[in-house]
């Protein structure tokens, strides 16, 4: 119904108080001002300056428009803003880490719905460990990390997305859905993952919230090799829920293992805050992604006995 500009010369007005100053604030002569107001006026059918007196005072609609013609504004700004944004995000080059269940499941899913919006920006991706995925962000290699907080780090940022818990895998018939999941487990080798990963952490919570205390008979650094070898009847994993959905785990017996203190799983970035466009739209896709996956995610598999 009316121009941006109409709306920046009654809001300098107002604010300042004087045509005059306005005018010249931006770039008018002050019969150009008092035209785009009188044409705003008229739109809007009141009066917004009472012109009887020496100062340039607001009429009761004018103080009642103002709000509303300054959150106009702010958001025509914003709208410009992130139309520019869409348009920068017709290249560039973002760098992403995650923890290995992450970057084998909701990375790639999140990365190929970002490059259908967003083809011609390039992606590159780790995946290591909790400590390497913290050392990249906090070294500026890459833009954000999706992992699980080492502590309290006043270098980082931490955006909890969602928890993950853990799930107790074994050989067949080692374990019943009616026992505790650590029934039978006493004399059974340990699979654990390597020192340092976040999934080791969690899992050695766990064992020692159920009162066992074990040395690790095997240690490995990817969770494809820890399923391999329980499989072959070498032992007992404790492993990420999300690797469920990842990895075939049909063969042998999986239960969950609730944790006191829930694995979050999260964003990382590097303070103070600055995202490129690039980031700040994968965020949204990610954030996008993973409610989407919450809102459908079916109960975890029954265990087979």
């Amino acid at each position: 119904m009316f121009h941006q500009r109409q709306l920046r010369a009654f809001v300098l007005t107002a604010e300042l108080a004087s045509f005059t100053r306005a005018a010249r604030e931006i770039h008018l002569t002050q019969p150009a001002l008092s035209y785009l107001i009188r044409k705003l006026e008229g739109e809007l059918g009141v009066e917004l300056f009472a012109r009887n007196t020496r100062k340039v005072l607001l009429t009761e609609a004018g103080e009642l428009f103002l709000g509303h013609a300054r959150r106009i504004l702010a958001d025509m700004a914003l709208a410009l803003q992130d139309t520019q944004n869409v348009r920068q995000l017709a290249q560039g080059h973002l760098a992403l880490a995650g923890l290995p269940s992450v970057a084998s499941s909701l990375l790639p899913r999140t990365i190929a719905a970002f490059r259908k919006r967003h083809p011609r920006v390039t992606l590159s991706l780790r995946d290591g460990l909790a400590g390497e995925v913290d050392e990249w962000v906090r070294r500026g290699e890459v833009e954000m990390g999706l992992a699980s907080p080492l502590g309290d780090d006043r270098e980082l940022d931490f955006e909890p997305l969602f928890h993950d818990d853990l799930i107790l895998i074994t050989p067949p018939r080692v374990v019943r859905a009616s026992e505790s999941p650590w029934y039978g487990l006493a004399q059974m080798p340990y699979i654990a993952m390597a020192p340092g990963s976040s999934a080791r952490h969690f899992a050695e919570l766990a064992m020692r919230d159920a009162g066992m205390t074990r040395v690790p008979s095997w240690e490995l650094s990817f969770m494809s090799s820890a399923i391999a070898m329980v499989r072959a009847g070498l032992g007992f994993a404790l492993l990420p829920a999300s690797s469920v959905a990842v990895f075939d785990l049909s063969d042998m017996t999986r239960l969950p293992v609730a944790l006191r203190e829930p694995r979050q799983i999260g964003v990382l970035r590097r303070k103070p805050l600055h995202d490129s466009p690039a980031l700040a739209a994968f965020l949204r896709q990610l954030r996008k992604q993973v409610a989407a996956e919450l809102d459908s995610a079916a109960a975890l598999p029954q265990p087979k006995v």
